[in-house]
């Protein structure tokens, strides 16, 4: 099953990222996933506050055991939270760009 890991965390606390990247990393090595993009949250300063990164998850491992996976050695700190969801094809029969002016 493919699936899309959401992983939102305060970007302020030093290292997570890092941490996190070096997690997908190993994931892309055993080719069981790829990191498909990071986001941030800015404050009213425009400064940094929170981050989502967005990891595909492909393979034969279970998804679900990973994120446990992950809870369990702090790979998340705290304050941060993480959603499993099902990647699904979308199936059409016209294009897509009429609906969206």
């Amino acid at each position: 099953m493919e699936a899309l890991l959401l992983l939102e965390y305060d970007s302020r606390t030093e290292g997570t990222r890092q941490a996190l990247l070096g997690r997908v990393e190993q994931l892309a090595r055993a080719s069981q996933g790829r990191l498909r993009l990071v986001a941030t949250e800015r404050d009213e300063d425009g400064q940094p506050s929170r981050e989502i990164m967005a990891v595909e998850l492909r393979g034969p491992s279970d998804p679900a055991s990973l994120v446990s996976r992950w809870r369990a050695d702090a790979a998340l700190p705290a304050g941060g939270a993480m959603r499993l969801l099902a990647i699904e094809p979308v199936r059409r029969l016209e294009p897509i760009e009429p609906l969206f002016p």
